[in-house]
């Protein structure tokens, strides 16, 4: 399965997907005991299959912390994204009215792409513009404040102005680089083939020992799906349940700095 088709893939369709193959895999490992235990015919223990569920659901530990500490790094970042540009919004302030309404009205319109960079959702061409958008004004902001900064009437300005757009313009860079960083495919893909792989060996076990509890069997398919339905959803802040909604409210809420 492909990287790319792993992100363009929605959580919900890889999780059933999952849900069906772990299935799929227990039936068929119980048909396979079955067979060797009629040909044996005799009901030998099979091997221990603890082991192997048990590095499945360390597996889902690992990569469920993984995705809620890149979720939680991602929510705090959009936090310190609208403080650094409320920090920056009150500062212009400090300008002559003539220069402080120029920045304001730059201020505005940064504002309100980067609250477009968000509600654009998981559309990359839009998040591209979006970002570039932001850039382009957020340089304009710059290139005014560096100019105002050649005279010495605005020195107290400069020095209170200049930290805090550069600190703006970091939040995006993170912010972005922050969006990128999602748990390695590698152990994606590593998790399916397991959770496939131990519901096979469930199954197996199952028929060697001539039973087939099919109600735990398909609660253990379920649980683990869901897992992995979370763990996916939580890398896909963008789209999914799980979103960052509540902490870019606090970007949309600046907009109350220019009624």
């Amino acid at each position: 399965m492909e990287a790319n088709t792993l992100n363009h893939t929605e959580a919900w369709v890889i999780a059933l997907l999952l849900f069906s193959l772990m299935l799929i895999s227990s039936f068929v490992g119980k048909l396979l005991g079955n067979y060797i235990r009629d040909k044996k015919s005799t009901k030998e223990k099979s091997t221990e299959t603890s082991a192997l569920t048990a590095l499945l659901f360390f597996l889902l530990a690992f990569t469920f912390g993984m995705s809620g500490d890149r979720y939680d790094s991602r929510r705090k970042i959009v936090v310190e994204e609208a403080n650094s540009i409320g920090t920056a919004l009150l500062r212009t302030d400090l300008y002559p009215d003539a220069a402080r309404n120029l920045f304001r009205k730059d201020f505005q319109e940064y504002v309100e792409a980067r609250i477009s960079y968000y509600e654009v959702g998981a559309d990359t061409k839009g998040i591209l513009k979006a970002d570039s958008l932001s850039q382009l004004i957020s340089s304009r902001l710059w290139k005014r404040a560096a100019t105002l900064s050649k005279d010495p009437a605005n020195l107290a300005a400069t020095q209170q102005m200049i930290p805090a757009l550069n600190d703006m313009i970091d939040a995006t860079t993170t912010r972005l680089a922050g969006e990128k960083a999602k748990v390695p495919q590698s152990i994606i893909i590593m998790l399916f083939f397991l959770a496939i792989i131990s519901a096979f060996y469930g199954g197996y076990s199952e028929g060697r020992k001539d039973r087939a509890d099919w109600l735990i069997q398909i609660g253990f398919c379920l649980i683990v799906s869901l897992v992995v339905l979370f763990t996916l959803d939580l890398d896909r802040p963008r789209r999914g349940f799980v979103n960052l909604d509540v902490p870019n409210q606090t970007i949309i809420d600046l907009r109350k700095n220019f009624e």
